[in-house]
């Protein structure tokens, strides 16, 4: 009889523990979804103020030129496939978004003495000054994103983005 009792609070505290696994199972799938939510909300959230900004700044959203603008601002006389690269952008859209960047006075070109088939692309004076109008823009939007969180919040949080990024980067495909 008191083996059975003892079979019986074995048997239970297998059942509860089997429950909590299933349990705590559930409630990370949980975080999971709402983690993947909240990233989702994030960027949506930040494409619309980066879109706003750009409209107001003149540039056009979703074609790279504040990125191209920024890098061109630290490098400085580079081939297009140089910026698709350090853009990561498409090479086969690079020459439209340079074109309209070279049409609104923000870049200039000229041939590549080493290569003829190639141009070396650099900032014009105004582009240079739509570029700090841009990081100012760009450093508003982290002043904005980082506003609440403390430095180790900080931290924490870049060091579990990064480990998330590197997963995407590394991972299968879906």
């Amino acid at each position: 009889n008191c083996w059975n009792r003892r079979e019986d609070t074995i048997s239970s505290t297998q059942a509860c523990m089997s429950w909590n696994s299933a349990k705590g199972k559930d409630i990370m799938a949980i975080q999971r979804q709402r983690l993947r939510e909240i990233l989702f909300q994030i960027e949506l959230l930040k494409r619309r103020k980066v879109q706003r900004f750009l409209l107001e700044t003149g540039l056009t959203p979703g074609q790279g030129q504040a990125r191209i603008l920024i890098y061109l601002s630290s490098h400085s006389s580079v081939t297009q496939k140089e910026i698709a690269d350090g853009c990561m952008l498409d090479v086969t859209t690079m020459s439209r978004v340079l074109n309209k960047m070279e049409e609104m006075g923000l870049i200039s070109r000229r041939r590549d003495p080493g290569c003829r088939r190639a141009y070396q692309i650099g900032l014009t004076e105004a582009g240079r000054q739509k570029a700090k109008e841009v990081d100012r823009g760009f450093k508003r939007l982290e002043e904005i994103l980082c506003r609440d969180l403390s430095e180790e919040e900080i931290r924490s949080l870049t060091a579990g983005l990064e480990k998330v990024k590197e997963s995407l980067e590394t991972g299968e495909d879906m």
